[in-house]
C-alpha cells in the first residue's frame, strides 16, 4: 500500500478535496486527516485520523509481541530442559511461556505506543501544530495513486505535496 501525504491550509480546501476525491474512486477510508482543531474535523464530517493512526501503538505492540514471542520461546526451553518441578513439562513448557511472553510483549509493547506520536508522522507534525492540516491518502496499487494525484493536481494551490511511503504499512 502507498499513502500520500499533503497539506492544506483550510478546511474548507480538505472538504473540496474530499469531495473531488470520492468522485474519483477513492473511498472515505482511504483518507485521514490530522489538524489541531479535532471538533472543527468532526463538524465538517472530514475522516480525521484516529488513535490507532496518531500513535505507535500497531507499530510498538508488533515489535513487543515479537520480542516476548523470541524471550518466552527461550524460557519455555529452559523450563522444558531444567525439569525444575521433577515432571516432564516438554511441549506444554514451551507453548504456554511462547504465548504468554508473546501476550506481555504484545501489552507493554501497546503501553510504550500509545503513549509515543506514530513515527510516520514526526516529519509532518511541526506543519500540524502550526495549524495545518495534513490530509494521509492511502492507494493499493499506482492507478489509485494516480487517480489522487490527478485529484491532488487540481488542487495545487490549495494542497502542497509533502511526501510520499511506497510501502507504507502500521506494523513499519
Amino acid at each position: 500500500m502507498k499513502r500520500l501525504y499533503y497539506f492544506t491550509k483550510s478546511l474548507t480546501s480538505v472538504q473540496g478535496i474530499t469531495d473531488d476525491l470520492r468522485a474519483a474512486g477513492i473511498g472515505e477510508n482511504r483518507l485521514h486527516v490530522m489538524g489541531n482543531d479535532t471538533m472543527a474535523l468532526a463538524q465538517a464530517h472530514v475522516h480525521s485520523t484516529t488513535p490507532l493512526e496518531e500513535t505507535d501503538l500497531m507499530h510498538s505492540g508488533f515489535v513487543g509481541a515479537l520480542a516476548g514471542m523470541g524471550a518466552g520461546l527461550l524460557v519455555g526451553f529452559l523450563i522444558a530442559g531444567a525439569d525444575p518441578w521433577g515432571m516432564q513439562l516438554e511441549s506444554g513448557a514451551i507453548i504456554g511461556a511462547t504465548l504468554f511472553g508473546t501476550c506481555f510483549g504484545a501489552w507493554l509493547g501497546g503501553l510504550r505506543g500509545v503513549s509515543s506520536r506514530n513515527h510516520h508522522l514526526t516529519p509532518y507534525m511541526d506543519r500540524v501544530e502550526e495549524g495545518d492540516y495534513l490530509m494521509m491518502v492511502d492507494a493499493d496499487d499506482d492507478l489509485q495513486a494516480s487517480k489522487v494525484e490527478k485529484v491532488m493536481q487540481g488542487h495545487k494551490h490549495e494542497a502542497e505535496e509533502a511526501g510520499r511511503e511506497e510501502h507504507f504499512s502500521p506494523f513499519d
